[in-house]
């Protein structure tokens, strides 16, 4: 029984993949590219971005105001503005991509076919195994 759940628990899993990958921002780069099902058994999965995109959780979970200072050079600098040896960073948004791409398929049609799925496969399995018992 324990394979029926781990193939519907991909399913989900890979699904919520697909439409974080729709949603994320960042129409280029990393981060939408990155988006795997990282693991999964017959209980739980676990989806996300994997050392490709470190950044992701900043995205994610948003960040608070910060300073940021130069390190390896003597000034910050970008896009071939000068910035200087220390800035206040106003911090990020989140943007729970992750959890909005979950929550986009647990409440779409796919989903209700997957959960469809899943009984039909377990009755079929359950009705097997009970005819198994009445032959022996």
């Amino acid at each position: 029984m324990n394979g029926i759940y781990k193939r519907f628990i991909f399913r989900v899993a890979s699904e919520v993949v697909n439409n974080a990958k729709e949603i994320a921002p960042y129409k280029t780069g990393n981060l939408k590219k990155d988006i795997k099902v990282i693991s999964y058994s017959h209980k739980k999965a676990v989806i996300g971005n994997t050392k490709l995109a470190p950044y992701a959780k900043f995205v994610h979970f948003g960040t608070k105001p910060h300073m940021i200072k130069a390190k390896n050079k003597k000034v910050l600098a970008a896009k071939g503005k000068i910035f200087g040896k220390k800035v206040n960073h106003p911090g990020t948004k989140a943007n729970p991509y992750l959890e909005n791409a979950a929550n986009r398929y647990i409440n779409s049609s796919g989903f209700t076919r997957a959960k469809s799925a899943l009984a039909n496969e377990v009755k079929n399995r359950l009705i097997n195994d009970i005819k198994k018992q009445l032959k022996t």
